[in-house]
């Protein structure tokens, strides 16, 4: 079920680079209706539909994640599925702004960014050195055998002879970065299995137990929940250049945290009132953002509300959406602050004569245009091709059936629409609907 979709999401931190440190979905922000699961505009989502789809969670028994995640998914393909039955256009200048505000945000801020970084000073020649002598910062190459199914005794025996025998390979001799490029299965292989330098605690505690006791240039065998790993520490001549990359990213993260901090206290950012309690029921009942017209924070000359922060919110990844939606009061009111710092530095950038060019908005559009066609033909249609009236319910359970079975490979909606779409026509999801459609979809005990 969804096996290239929920995965993909877990710590995606959204628009934002906020990353959402927060606990799983929490019932107090749910209500507690249980004859529907989900609303999207006038459409509902039974339970029994839900419990379907929740079924096909291959090995293990579904979560209520799981059933967020996926009456998520069916809120914004509903939505883009009636917006195409009404024949209203998707590609008009003021959706395709809409939809792309992240980007048109997003852009500006990321040139005043490299300004900051062409102003900070340049790492000192011997950081590089000092950092390979830290005992708490490492660079590692690996080779990872992926283990695909836990249960599957035999294959796993098969896969430790593989690491063992390239692990063989690599003490005799044999190019490293080949045999990673050749055999590792994962994102690092293509570029012959670096990975990014870091500290101790930024690797998989199982990973830098094993990993840490490898001397300069020696190699080992590390066992992880995930796999085999066939890792090489590089020795300081191999290792060096990608230590000064770290030190200046270092640099640039505390570059950009002064900067936002500096111009949040000679702005007077502060938050608004009862921020968190806002926030949740924007969650419990989204249409709020009409009527809610405060302050989420504020500053000179500025702020941000409530229905400008549900932009944002509802253009997260399903699953980061339902991690903040079940969070603390102190990650909600972090967030509401992240979004004002942002919202300042893009008025500083505009300030500065920092803009979108024509030339990117045409690049951004062309993008959208065909991310929009794509979005429709796994609806069966196209951005001239309207779905007949009474079929888009139809079409949209037909295409959660492909997801749910891997048949269709996952694919969220492009940039912001879905936020644009619930935003005009309005969503809600039912906990007691959710729970229902989960309790059916789990098996007795004992079977």
């Amino acid at each position: 079920m969804f096996r290239s979709g929920p995965s993909a999401w877990r710590g995606a931190g959204g628009a934002l680079a906020f990353m959402l440190a927060c606990a799983a979905c929490s019932a107090d922000v749910y209500d507690g209706r249980e004859d529907v699961a989900a609303e999207a505009g006038d459409a509902a989502l039974a339970p029994a539909d839900l419990t379907q789809w929740l079924t096909r969670v291959p090995r293990r028994a579904p979560t209520i994640a799981d059933a967020g995640f996926t009456a998520l998914t069916w809120i914004d393909y509903t939505l883009l599925a009636n917006a195409a039955s009404s024949g209203g256009s998707l590609l008009d200048s003021a959706t395709a702004a809409a939809a792309l505000a992240p980007e048109l945000t997003l852009v500006p801020l990321r040139k005043l960014h490299d300004t900051l970084v062409a102003r900070r000073p340049r790492v000192a020649a011997d950081v590089p050195d000092t950092l390979f002598a830290n005992d708490d910062i490492r660079v590692f190459q690996e080779i990872f055998l992926r283990v695909k199914d836990p249960d599957d005794v035999r294959a796993i025996t098969a896969l430790r002879a593989t690491a063992e025998s390239l692990l063989v390979q690599a003490r005799a001799g044999a190019d490293f970065s080949a045999l990673a490029r050749e055999r590792s299965e994962d994102a690092a292989g293509p570029g012959g299995g670096w990975l990014a330098a870091g500290r101790q605690s930024a690797f998989p505690p199982e990973f830098a137990r094993g990993a840490w006791r490898i001397s300069p240039g020696e190699l080992g065998g590390v066992l992880s929940r995930g796999g085999f790993h066939v890792v090489r520490r590089p020795p300081l001549e191999e290792a060096r250049d990608r230590l000064r990359v770290y030190a200046e990213s270092l640099a640039t993260r505390r570059a950009d945290s002064v900067y936002a901090d500096s111009l949040t206290l000679a702005r007077g950012l502060t938050l608004g009132e009862n921020v968190s309690a806002r926030l949740r029921a924007f969650f419990a009942d989204p249409s709020v953002r009409g009527t809610d017209t405060g302050p989420l924070a504020r500053w000179v000359d500025g702020e941000i509300t409530l229905a400008e922060a549900a932009l944002w919110i509802d253009l997260l990844p399903a699953r980061a959406y339902l991690d903040l939606r079940g969070t603390s009061d102190v990650v909600l009111e972090r967030f509401a602050r992240e979004l004002g710092q942002q919202e300042l530095m893009h008025g500083e950038a505009l300030k500065q004569g920092i803009r979108v060019t024509p030339e990117e908005w045409q690049v951004l559009f062309e993008g959208y245009r065909r991310a929009v066609g794509l979005a429709l033909s796994l609806l069966g249609a196209d951005s001239t091709q309207t779905i007949p009236a009474g079929q888009a319910g139809p079409r949209v359970k037909s295409l959660l059936d492909r997801f749910t079975t891997d048949s269709t490979g996952y694919r969220p909606l492009p940039s912001a629409l879905g936020a644009v779409l619930r935003g005009r026509s309005g969503y809600r999801l039912h906990e007691g609907g959710l729970r229902a459609a989960l309790a059916a979809a789990k098996p007795a005990p004992g079977n």
